[in-house]
């Protein structure tokens, strides 16, 4: 799974509570190994209606004839072939007199029904409000949705396969996993599909999709059992060139996977499907699911080809790692997402060259930190979780990758993708654990791995070193001393042991290197002789190792590592050069802005100058924006600028958008960035900007955000007016929430209490799950006690694996009213001291002043 590249993981703010406890695989005595799905579909009223029949296997001689099944608020019509079954709103138990034999197989039917799901399936047709909107239903299992719409157990160690046969209107396309076996038209205006899934699957990457859709069929692709077919769908918002357009590399990358990986890829079929609901992508076997967002008309193409290619490699390496590979349990989940985010680096690295790996690996490592040094730091192996959808973070998808491709570096690449191969042909068809590929390593390389497993996978934190630096001339010596600052007992943080290996340049381009062992200790000091000053110094030039640096050895090392070396040592160099924001240093590296090509550099740079301590920053990078025309630089380049308050911002903003050549999503960033100005002529722009073109709300969805950041009364006014459904486009209605909340953070009381009892109104009528979710966080941005009763009554309405963000939001705004009833308490306890020392100091002074008199008498 990918959400745009972690845009919708960011928005976490913790992990776990404190009621979190530990997790544990299922116990698998009796186990389901396939299931014959008959479901009839009706679209208008969003209901399914069939059967599932599940067959049964003891793995080992059974007295107790019991099996319980995941399935959440399913009319259950009938449960045949057990003598008894009963079913509480949540699992079905199935009870059989006769004790089962060890390999003894037998079947159960189930029939039944469920009319607008909660959660898992998602229906999708016209109203009067949204003529337009597209026919389909698709179903979306991640992590444990299944159950919604499914009688399953519910778990990803538990794998089926799977024959679908599914019913709808005989106009409209059926997509699942598996191969087509068979399509019958009946005589109702229906169509029934047989789709087989010969390959066993876990619950959560069972799929289908049927609707209205266009489809872009691409050449075939040999992944290693022959040549399968390749084929892209979405709906008829669209047309079939902007498919190939988005998707047309998927034949060359599943070869390519092939050949890297060394194991055949055991699909009949590679389809991938768009739909508005997704926010992301998902790896279902043989169907990989989308967002529209995935789809790329021409206007947009150019700035998001790059991340398009990346979540497609995410997702069709999961087709190894964590489809034909499950992992035994969610605390294992890093096996699968860390592996496929670690593949994301190895493509763009042998693709497109060393800087392009390089750029993707600093990009996961800083994404990761930003996680565990500002909201929490974890173990990337846990079973203690909330919920299993907890796991899906930062440190299970960059953070496990960085450690991967430490591994790589520390066994060699020969050993490394030997074991790799071997890991997954051991454990195809299998549910693997942590310690299974740690086996896999060291059988390979020889080591023992068993320390850095425990250190860098079942600890908390990463090495944080400050850095001193200090050369010697008399006695041409260098001596370097390192911190380990991230040390931290309460969070039980520890320092780390590891080899660190140190590169200075003695004459130009003249190198030397030595390695140094870190051990625990919060301070090293270390010594290199040297016969004159270094040109510059590097840690790990290799990037082997996993961690921050906060170093500076002055400007004239920083400007040859600026000048020299690759595109991490260059990111590292500007982002310390302009830190204090010295003019000299600011045109030092816009001028080098200027001389370089790749995006990504550029990218970097852009957010060291405004990130400058100096304005001088900005003025510079609004120079370099007049020039710049790369569509993959333009629209984070922009961002960067937001919350820059100067009329000079402003001005190049608007100068901006009178581009002809703009990209669409740069435009939805200046817009950004002139609402961040939170001024009258801000407003009075952003409320008179027409939108030209904007098929998938992109420029419409940042225009709201944009006046939600103005935070004036008309801005608020204005928002609220498009609140009414059916006024917007859908896909503007989450932005369009949240900037009224954004506009809100700083009104006085009463226009958040009609702004909260608006939204808390909404909340009440919505009936889709995602907006359900984002308008109860949104309410809980307020902060304000009122809102708990309709944050809990939204609980009921979304997925159980999503409410304990919810839940977690409840505390926290508890936490926040005691916190605040106890200091208007204390302020009250205060003001009455105040009043009374007032008292005291008057009755003093009548005092003084009499004894006064007194003497003067």
């Amino acid at each position: 799974m990918d959400y745009d590249k972690y845009n919708y993981l960011k928005r976490r703010t913790d992990f776990v509570s404190s009621r979190a406890t530990s997790h544990h695989p299922p116990s698998l005595i009796i186990e389901p190994i396939h299931q014959d799905i008959i479901l009839k579909f009706d679209i208008p009223k969003k209901i399914a209606e069939g059967s599932v029949t599940t067959i049964f296997r003891a793995n080992v001689a059974s007295s107790k004839g019991k099996v319980e099944l995941n399935a959440v608020d399913l009319e259950i019509s009938s449960v045949s072939d057990v003598n008894r079954w009963d079913y509480d709103g949540e699992i079905i138990s199935l009870y059989w007199d006769l004790p089962l034999k060890k390999d003894e197989k037998r079947s159960v039917k189930i029939d039944y029904k469920v009319t607008e799901p909660i959660t898992g399936l998602y229906f999708s047709f016209p109203d009067e409000k949204y003529p337009d909107r597209a026919v389909y239903v698709v179903s979306d299992n991640e992590s444990e949705r299944a159950r919604y719409w499914l009688p399953s157990l519910d778990h990803p160690t538990v794998r089926c396969s799977v024959d679908f046969f599914l019913t709808s209107d005989e106009k409209l396309t059926i997509l699942a996993n598996g191969i087509l076996l068979d399509e019958k038209k009946g005589n109702d205006g229906t169509k029934t599909a047989h789709w087989k899934q010969k390959f066993p699957c876990p619950s959560y990457l069972i799929a289908f999709a049927i609707g209205d859709f266009i489809k872009y069929e691409d050449r075939s692709a040999d992944a290693g059992i022959g040549k399968i077919p390749v084929a892209y769908f979405t709906t008829k918002h669209f047309k079939p060139e902007d498919l190939y357009r988005s998707f047309k590399k998927t034949p060359e990358m599943l070869e390519w996977l092939y050949k890297k990986l060394k194991v055949p890829l055991e699909w009949d079929k590679y389809f991938q499907i768009c739909t508005p609901h997704y926010e992301g992508a998902m790896e279902n076997v043989s169907l990989v699911t989308w967002s529209n967002t995935g789809v790329l008309e021409k206007i947009e193409a150019k700035e998001r080809w790059w991340l398009i290619d990346d979540i497609n490699i995410h997702e069709m390496a999961h087709s190894w790692f964590g489809d034909m590979i499950v992992i035994s349990d969610f605390a294992h989940v890093w096996l699968k997402e860390s592996f496929a985010t670690f593949i994301e680096t190895v493509y763009f690295e042998e693709f497109y060259g060393e800087q392009e790996g390089l750029y993707n690996l600093y990009d996961d490592t800083n994404v990761y930190m930003r996680e565990s040094d500002n909201k929490y730091a974890r173990p990337i192996v846990t079973n203690k979780y909330d919920s299993s959808w907890d796991m899906y973070d930062m440190h299970s998808y960059p953070g496990g990758a960085v450690r991967i491709r430490m591994l790589r570096s520390m066994i060699g690449d020969e050993k490394f993708w030997e074991a790799t191969t071997d890991y997954l042909n051991t454990y195809k068809g299998k549910a693997a654990e942590t310690i299974d590929f740690q086996r896999k390593l060291e059988e390979h390389s020889g080591l023992s791995l068993g320390s850095f497993f425990e250190q860098w996978f079942y600890k908390a934190g990463y090495p944080k070193l400050k850095v001193e630096f200090k050369y010697d001339g008399d006695h041409k010596l260098a001596s370097i001393k390192i911190e380990q600052t991230q040390i931290d007992e309460k969070k039980h943080i520890e320092g780390f042991k590891f080899p660190l290996d140190i590169m200075w340049e003695t004459d130009e381009g003249k190198f030397e290197r030595k390695t140094f062992q870190i051990e625990g200790d919060k301070i090293h000091n270390f010594y290199f002789k040297s016969d004159k000053k270094p040109l510059q110094i590097r840690f790990d030039p290799d990037y082997k190792i996993l961690f921050s640096l906060d170093f500076n050895p002055g400007d004239d090392l920083l400007i040859r590592q600026l000048q020299s070396v690759n595109v991490i040592g260059k990111i590292l160099a500007a982002k310390e050069l302009v830190k204090e924001g010295k003019k000299k240093n600011i045109q030092i590296v816009a001028e080098n802005f200027k001389n370089v090509e790749f995006w990504g550099l550029k990218i970097e740079y852009s957010k060291a100058l405004a990130d400058s301590a100096s304005f001088e920053g900005v003025k510079a990078l609004l120079t370099l924006l007049e020039q710049e025309k790369d569509p993959l630089v333009l629209s984070p380049m922009i961002s960067v600028l937001t919350g820059k308050k100067h009329e000079s911002v402003f001005e190049a903003m608007k100068k901006f958008l009178q581009r002809d050549d703009k990209p669409i999503r740069a435009t939805s960033a200046a817009l950004n960035v002139i609402g961040s100005q939170r001024t009258e002529k801000a407003f009075d722009f952003l409320s008179t900007y027409e939108i030209t073109y904007d098929s998938k709300s992109i420029v419409k969805s940042g225009l709201f955000t944009a006046l939600g950041r103005v935070r004036s009364e008309k801005s608020i006014e204005f928002l609220l007016s498009r609140r009414t459904y059916g006024l917007e486009p859908e896909a503007a209605r989450k932005p369009l929430v949240s900037a009224i909340v954004d506009s809100l953070i700083w009104a006085n009381k009463n226009i958040k209490d009609r702004a909260i009892e608006m939204i808390a109104d909404l909340l009440q009528t919505e009936k889709e799950e995602s907006m359900i979710r984002t308008l109860a966080i949104q309410l809980g941005r307020f902060n304000d006690p009122s809102v708990i009763p309709s944050i809990k009554s939204a609980k009921n309405r979304i997925a159980e694996g999503d409410r304990p963000q919810l839940d977690r939001l409840i505390e926290k705004i508890g936490k926040g009213a005691t916190t605040e009833e106890e200091t208007k308490k204390l302020r009250k306890e205060i003001n009455d001291l105040k009043s009374k020392m007032t008292k005291i100091l008057a009755r003093i002074e009548k005092i003084e002043a009499k004894e006064e008199i007194k003497k003067e008498n």
